[in-house]
């Protein structure tokens, strides 16, 4: 239960008549109720008149008037909002609209009364209109409670939420930036190098429609390069729980491989359905021997790049710019060589729930996605795609392209298997016209997934595909081919070396068509004993007898709060004649016994065609929030590499992140930088936060600066009482909570908590309404009766409180200087005040009530 100030300052100040009250309690015959009598407060000199309890004397009783409420319909919460309550015969009731009862899941048409009722507030109690309703109102916890036969109300998933409470926020301007940056020194004759990335994410909301841009840009070796990814607009279309796109995007994955486009689109949003009805983007997992490099391609656009110190590292908080699409991930090392592979990347299974329908359609001109000059046919196409949920746990999916030179059609069937799991087989049949030849050929593919509860084993996704010689899909058919390693084998290669190797590859891709590819990810769970987890790719090409193979291996355990990692990375293509292999083992040791939050980290590591590496370190966290986190280590390499050492710092603030490293080997030394952040430009001003989401909310608590968000690291309101919370779900109810020990000295706040349900993408508000001003404990040198209420205008704003058995009455939030006005049954007076005096937090005033 939330305690108001001044009852706080009562029970402080008036030990006598809280002890009266609970005493009260105890002996007073029992109510299943709540119930105040006013006989059993003591009466100032037998003065009954001088006591007004008539709003608090009823079961439920409280004084008239609007109160921010949580909102429970059968039990489930539903909103929350202002609501004005009024004093009926025997306790408050609420004024309760029509809409808001059909929005919170009454059925329009529940019975004849209900759905002829005029619109705005109901004009007879609930219970005309809906027999067997009742509200029950929870003043203390300022609940109001909603009981309506179930035969009215709509039946709905668990967990879903009607789409008239998706909000689509605010109109905004978005600016989402993340700059790294390098200046390396070698003693190999080059001087200082500069390395420079900025990847921007930038858009425009405007009711439900949202304008992006994707664009990144780079600057090394004095080779600059501004690469505009997509632009596109959206929009959710409510009614068919779908999303509408127009510009640059990426088709679908789950029937036919994924490719970049620019035109129109409409697909159904899995996002839109309640958790239960429900049918990825992947970790990526690497080992860095020194301070390296990590640039991650999709698509042939660099879309992740930031800078690890030596030991494994795991990549959790990629933005893929498609559903689909393997990611190339090239580490290069302190030293200048680059290690690359590659990270499958698709969707798991397509089973859909019986009676689930899931759809696109698709049309516009196929897009090169990167600006390489061996991509250049970009014929206009259709595209449409249906996956339908049948009976007996069974799926029937299929789709088909249509271009001018190409055509393709697949169908397959996805099933389940019950305690075997579920699978899904596919055909897909093509044909294209290339050069004035045709080419025809079919593709077969076999997916899996399952977990094993018993053994502890996950099959992630298993998944096996099989074409013909004659069979391209649409991205061979136009020449373009994504997962473009780079040379991993070229020591000290520059970056604009590294694209010629790129493209090279390319052309060499190109003229040998995919023949099979198979993906395997699994976790395997040992109980106490740690986990084992597995991933591994191979593709074959028609032509060539070599494959491409990938494969990833690892163990993690614990011993007490030991943490320890042994990792092997092996990789090959058939374009090198090298194999690649990596093995590391890593272990965490807890060390806030001289630190707090702190760790001591130890690791080692073996490449075969690198140096043998062992480092220590500390890392940790730091700040009341910790959001300022460090590493420290020092390390040594054979292969003439010698001694090194790395000095790293992050601090997430609530107007961005901000990174800082230095680190050393034999022959070089490395400055490292890198700023991430959103700037938020919406109706009430300009506000700068942390790296933005998709989907965004603006807490608005006006003039209450530096007031903590709570879970949400670093995020405090700004000088106005601003701040921007990065992460919301979309379609999802989300509470945003302050945290009121971080209140000024002259700031309340009237609830601490909002819900919002934003839109995908959307901007919405979380406002949090604000008594600004001073506070004062006033006591009033007149005959006031105990319980008169007391009110007192600032501006827009109004302050209220209850006159104690002294006289007394805790305001906040009100002027300097101003006139309290005081009612009770029968009576008034107005009562002047000037707190411009030198007081402490609460002004203590005398005053005369007239």
């Amino acid at each position: 239960m939330r305690i108001l100030p001044y009852t706080r300052w009562l029970l402080r100040r008036k030990p006598t008549v809280a002890c009266l009250i609970l005493t009260s309690l105890l002996l007073h015959p029992a109510h299943a109720e709540d119930y105040f009598d006013p006989d059993a407060i003591e009466k100032r000199g037998g003065q009954a008149d001088n006591i007004d309890l008539s709003s608090l004397e009823r079961p439920g009783g409280q004084v008239p008037g609007q109160y921010r409420t949580e909102i429970y319909l059968n039990g489930n919460y539903v909103a929350d909002k202002v609501l004005n309550f009024r004093m009926s015969e025997k306790s408050l009731v609420p004024d309760i609209r029509r809409e808001d009862l059909v929005t919170w899941g009454v059925r329009s048409t529940a019975t004849p009364a209900f759905a002829y009722a005029s619109s705005g507030n109901l004009s007879k109690p609930v219970n005309d209109y809906l027999p067997d309703s009742s509200f029950n109102y929870d003043f203390a916890q300022q609940r109001l409670d909603i009981s309506i036969p179930q035969v009215y109300v709509r039946q709905s998933a668990q967990g879903s939420v009607s789409p008239d409470e998706w909000d689509d926020g605010l109109p905004a301007a978005l600016l989402n930036y993340a700059y790294s940056g390098a200046s390396t020194r070698s003693d190999y004759g080059r001087g200082t190098q500069q390395n420079n990335y900025l990847n921007l994410r930038s858009g425009v909301n405007l009711g439900a429609w949202r304008l992006r841009n994707y664009s990144s840009w780079s600057d090394a070796e004095q080779t600059r390069h501004w690469n505009s990814i997509n632009t596109y607009v959206q929009r959710d279309v409510k009614t068919l729980r779908a999303q509408f796109v127009a510009g640059d995007s990426y088709t679908p994955s789950d029937v036919f491989d994924s490719f970049a486009f620019r035109g129109t689109q409409l697909l159904s949003d899995d996002n839109m359905l309640p958790e239960s009805l429900r049918g990825f983007a992947p970790v990526v997992r690497g080992i860095a021997q020194s301070n390296a490099r990590v640039t991650v391609r999709q698509n042939g656009n660099v879309i992740y790049q930031s800078y690890v110190p030596p030991g494994p590292f795991a990549i959790t908080d990629l933005y893929p710019t498609s559903s689909s699409g393997d990611l190339s991930v090239s580490v290069r090392e302190a030293d200048g060589t680059v290690r690359q592979f590659t990270q499958a990347f698709s969707a798991v299974p397509v089973m859909q729930r019986e009676g689930r329908f899931k759809y696109s359609f698709t049309a516009g001109k196929y897009r090169v996605a990167s600006q390489a000059d061996y991509a250049r046919r970009e014929p206009a196409f259709m595209q449409a795609t249906g996956i339908y949920g049948l009976l007996s746990a069974t799926t029937l999916y299929g789709g088909t392209i249509v271009s001018g030179d190409y055509t393709s059609g697949s169908l397959g069937v996805g099933k389940g298997l019950g305690s075997l799991g579920s699978m899904s087989v596919d055909g897909t049949w093509a044909r294209a016209r290339l050069d004035d030849l045709d080419r025809r050929g079919a593709s077969f593919r076999f997916q899996y997934a399952k977990d094993f509860t018993d053994s502890g084993t996950t099959f992630t996704l298993a998944g096996y595909r099989y074409s013909t010689s004659g069979y391209l899909d649409f991205n061979e058919a136009n020449g373009y081919y994504d997962s473009l390693p780079l040379n991993p084998r070229t020591d000290d290669l520059t970056d604009s070396d590294q694209d010629l190797a790129q493209q090279a590859y390319a052309r060499w891709r190109a003229q040998h068509n995919k023949r099979s590819r198979a993906q395997l990810n699994v976790n395997q769970s040992l109980g106490g004993y740690g986990s084992l987890y597995l991933s591994a790719y191979q593709q074959q090409y028609w032509g060539i007898s070599g494959r491409e193979n990938s494969l990833n291996f690892g163990y993690s355990g614990s011993a007490g709060a030991v943490n320890y990692t042994l990792n092997y990375a092996w990789s090959e293509s058939p374009y090198y004649s090298q194999k690649d292999k990596v093995v590391s083992l890593a272990v965490q040791i807890p060390f806030d016994r001289f630190l707090p939050t702190s760790w001591l980290n130890l690791s080692a590591s073996n490449a075969s065609h690198g140096a043998s590496v062992a480092s220590a370190g500390i890392s940790g966290t730091t700040l009341a929030d910790n959001n300022l986190s460090y590493n420290v280590q020092q390390g040594y390499a054979n292969r003439g590499t010698g001694a090194t050492g790395s000095t790293t710092a992050d601090y997430k603030a609530s107007f961005g992140e901000y990174q800082a490293g230095y680190n050393y080997a034999r022959q070089t030394r490395q400055l490292n930088y890198g700023a991430m952040g959103g700037v938020v430009i919406h109706p009430y001003g300009l506000t700068l936060s942390q790296p933005l989401g998709d989907t965004l909310a603006l807490v608005r608590a006006e003039r209450a600066a530096n007031i903590k968000v709570e879970n949400n690291t670093g995020v405090y309101t700004d000088g106005r009482g601003y701040a921007v919370v990065p992460y919301i779900t979309p379609y999802r109810r989300s509470a945003l909570r302050l945290n009121t020990d971080t209140l000024g000295e002259n700031v309340d706040i009237t609830t601490d908590t909002r819900t919002v349900v934003p839109g995908q993408g959307a901007l919405v508000l979380a406002d949090f309404p604000t008594n600004y001003g001073q506070k004062i404990m006033l006591t009033l040198d007149s005959p006031v009766p105990f319980g008169a209420s007391a009110t007192v205008n600032n501006g827009s704003q109004t302050s209220s409180g209850i006159v104690d058995d002294r006289r007394q009455v805790y305001l906040s939030g009100v002027p300097q200087r101003g006139t309290v006005m005081v009612t009770w049954q029968g009576g008034q007076c107005e009562a002047a005040y000037d707190t411009r005096t030198d007081e402490p937090s609460v002004h203590l005033i005398t005053a005369q009530c007239r």
